[in-house]
């Protein structure tokens, strides 16, 4: 049965996908296929009128657009609060009520808790210097900083930078080009190094004056910025955004580790913008993008720069291969000692089995091997991808290293020279994340999950002595903590949550002892709309035995003597999960997930999430699952997992099971509607990966395997496309530069040779980031209520 509450048009779309093109040609004129038309129309137009006054299907619509994931958010209150460190025991933090946001400033040896400014005052100052009405309870500000004096912010605002004297309130535009608003300020804030063309430059903050840091760059042979396949230049150059540069400066402001890119005989890549904002004529954006066992692929050189000298020394250690550490705008392969002159780095060779520190002479470029470690699949210095490595050197020139070489992510202690000394964690969970090191008192601070039992998700912080004694646990309570520790280890901030309670944020000592409450989350808003939090679930995954997690969502007008289709939303990693543990109080990206898992079940349907077999944070043995067979995508486990829920709940229909997911959730979509037609029956597949032979070199060979053989077909979902047997909708941005619509449109390609019947949308002028576009949210609702 259609339903018409997106009105004729959707209507129409969903009709010419039932109806043969070749159907019309029977019509020996236009004017009967005309008049065919307007008689399905009169036909039609009676149920259209009164489905779209349906009072009940209206509520329904109007619940959905209510848990947009924006929308939902900003209606919790005293919840994100973004704690910033600004001396010894001393923070200041934004607490958002319904009708106003205050700013406060806590110095916990000092005992001072207090206003950090008059909130009123700086709201009319910011409306006289910009010429905005600001209605919102939220300041539309973002990146405030804090002066060490206290006396000054500096913060961005409706796309521009500003300056508040806090004694008199006066906001002053701060005019910097944009790529040195882009760069990367000194640790004395005397300079930002900055990128310009091909060169890295230094801007001088006191005296405005500009430099080149480096001179011989040229356009596919650069210095600080990363390549074109990790670094989406296309949309670079279409939203003119300037790359963050790449590059690490030593803590005495002197010089600089970065590298010289070498991306000239990368394979070129194109995308074509058809609906150009400025005119008619279509635009052609060609960039570099290495695949999966190409010859050639982006390669980093380190070098390292002495700022005054302007001298650029060249390390003397092979380039380093783009990797998926390369993936994120932070270089976190290299870092420096505590002097100035020597730099640590990561080596990671091609397809990511072995790891190696190196150390550097900063003045020579002289290169040693400390350690190295090998692993069968993919080796990982931090279970969280592309994020900095859970490596520390000490000042003593001892090591923290991570490795999962047990089974299960811990910590190991090595001596200078690379010899171990000792195993510092151990047992069948994992470290998540080292905070922070004290090395005066010989204490390691670090988050962990699945320790205390229960969902293995939850993070934990913990210390543990730098020769492995003494762990203990610091932050009691069934949650995940999101911890943040004063530089001086005087105290903490433990912001503690589930999906099920709302954010706590509280001060605690370094023992872990409570010493302040600092905000509660009030998501009173939600509740009044009938909001009842996700049922936390598990089950057994497809071996009967492994216990997966998970969540159910229901409407909120949820009548359990009914049944509901069941949606399943999914993102196979498998470098994440897609299951939130966290209070959904922001918009990072698995919150935006849980918000839309709401807004879906509003139209009728039961949403369900978890986290199959392949994926992140548990095990090394669980995580393995799916390397060399990406296709699988857990999918066993999935539909195990629906099985066992539906036998618990009668209100879950699964006759009638869909599937969303986007980019990799786009591919497990398609791998679904192709591999289990029978039980998956609608799917929308959103900007999908539906090949990773024609993805980024770093990403396909870490996860499907290197070298590069015949056996990556087994993902290739086209090569399925003569099992589709339910109703799939496709859909991707035009101008795509990190998933290219190419991959869509080959899967598009094979479907239609296989003769099946798709929907397909193409959003012009969208990248990557389309998923939560009002008009996406609606055309991927539209499908599922028309199809499931």
């Amino acid at each position: 049965m259609i339903s018409h509450k997106y009105g004729i048009l959707a209507w129409y779309s969903h009709l010419f996908t039932l109806i043969n093109p070749s159907f019309f040609m029977k019509f020996k004129t236009l004017h009967i296929s005309l008049l065919f038309l307007l008689i399905l129309t009169l036909f039609i137009s009676p149920v259209l009128a009164k489905d779209t006054n349906n009072p009940v299907l209206q509520h329904e619509i109007a619940m959905a657009e209510f848990f947009y994931p924006d929308n939902a958010v900003s209606h919790i209150y005293h919840a994100d609060i973004n704690p910033q460190w600004i001396g010894p025991g001393a923070f200041w933090y934004e607490d958002t009520a319904r009708d106003k946001s205050s700013f406060y400033y806590i110095n916990v040896s000092q005992g001072v808790k207090k206003r950090l400014f008059d909130t009123d005052k700086f709201i009319r100052a910011l409306e006289k210097a910009t010429g905005s009405s600001i209605k919102t309870a939220r300041l539309p500000v973002r990146d405030m900083t804090l002066s060490p004096d206290e006396k000054t912010l500096t913060f961005t605002a409706y796309d521009n930078q500003w300056s508040c004297d806090l004694s008199t309130y006066t906001i002053t535009k701060i005019t910097l080009p944009p790529e040195i608003e882009a760069g990367i300020p000194s640790p004395d804030n005397s300079a930002v190094a900055y990128v310009n063309g091909s060169n890295l430059w230094m801007y001088e903050t006191k005296t405005g004056k500009r430099s080149p840091l480096t001179i011989d760059g040229t356009d596919d042979y650069f210095y600080g910025k990363r390549s074109d396949t990790v670094r989406y230049p296309a949309s670079e150059a279409r939203l003119n955004e300037c790359p963050t540069p790449y590059l690490v400066w030593s803590m005495d402001s002197e010089k600089i580790a970065t590298y010289k890119i070498d991306q000239r005989n990368v394979s070129p890549l194109w995308l074509i913008q058809n609906a150009p904002e400025t005119g008619k004529r279509p635009i052609l954006y060609s960039y570099r993008f290495a695949y999966p066992g190409d010859a050639v692929v982006p390669m980093y050189e380190p070098v390292t720069i002495n700022v005054d000298e302007k001298r650029v020394v060249p390390m003397k250690f092979r380039a380093q291969p783009e990797v998926s550490m390369m993936d994120t705008d932070e270089d976190v392969l290299q870092w420096w000692d505590s002097t100035g002159n020597t730099t640590y780095s990561l080596f990671i060779e091609r397809g990511e089995k072995t790891l190696r520190l190196l150390a550097g002479d900063s003045n020579t470029g002289e290169i040693r091997e400390i350690l190295s470690e090998n692993a069968q699949t993919y080796i990982e210095s931090n279970l969280q991808y592309a994020d900095k490595p859970n490596i520390v050197t000490l000042k003593n020139g001892d090591i923290v290293w991570f490795s999962e070489r047990s089974g299960w992510g811990h910590l190991y202690l090595y001596d200078a020279k690379g010899n171990l000394k000792k195993q510092l964690t151990n047992g069948n969970w994992v470290v998540r994340k080292i905070i922070a090191v004290d090395e005066k008192n010989g204490h390691i601070y670090f988050t962990a999950s699945g320790k205390e039992g229960g969902n293995p998700y939850y993070q934990y912080l913990y210390r543990v002595q730098t020769d492995g004694n003494d762990l203990k646990l610091l932050t009691p309570g069934q949650a995940e903590h999101n911890i943040s520790i004063s530089p001086d280890f005087s105290c903490f901030i433990d912001a503690y949550s589930r999906t099920d309670l709302p954010t706590v944020t509280v001060l605690r000592s370094m023992d872990g002892t409570l010493l302040m409450q600092l905000a509660t989350a009030d998501d009173s808003d939600l509740q009044k709309k009938g909001f009842i939090s996700p049922e936390r679930v598990t089950v057994k995954a497809r071996d009967g035995t492994t216990d997966l997690y998970g969540l159910v969502f229901k409407p909120t007008n949820f009548d359990e003597t009914k049944k509901y289709p069941v949606i399943d939303v999914v993102y196979p990693g498998p470098y994440t999960i897609v299951t939130a543990t966290h209070y959904p109080a922001d918009l990072s990206w698995n919150s935006k997930i849980f918000w839309t898992c709401q807004m879906l079940s509003e139209l009728g349907y039961v949403v369900v999430t978890m986290d199959g077999l392949g994926t992140a944070y548990r095990s090394k043995e669980f995580h393995n699952y799916s390397y060399g067979h990406l296709s699988d995508c857990g999918l066993p486990d999935h539909i195990a997992g629906l099985k066992e829920l539906a036998k618990k709940y009668q209100f879950m229909d699964l006759s009638r099971v869909g599937m969303y997911g986007k980019s990799a959730g786009g591919f497990m979509t398609a791998q679904a509607m192709l591999t289990y037609p029978d039980f998956y029956k609608v799917g929308v597949a959103a900007s999908g990966d539906h090949d990773c032979r024609l993805y980024g070199s770093f990403w396909g060979e870490k996860y499907e395997g290197y070298p590069v053989t015949e056996a990556y077909s087994e993902q290739v979902t086209a090569l399925k496309a003569e099992n589709l047997a339910g109703k799939l909708m496709l859909l991707t941005g035009d101008m795509d530069d990190n998933v290219h619509p190419s991959m869509t449109l080959q899967l598009a390609d094979a479907l239609q040779k296989a003769g099946k019947q798709f929907e397909m949308f193409v959003f012009t002028n969208k990248n990557h980031d389309l998923n939560y576009d009002p008009y996406y949210l609606k055309k991927m609702m539209g499908y599922f209520v028309e199809n499931l």
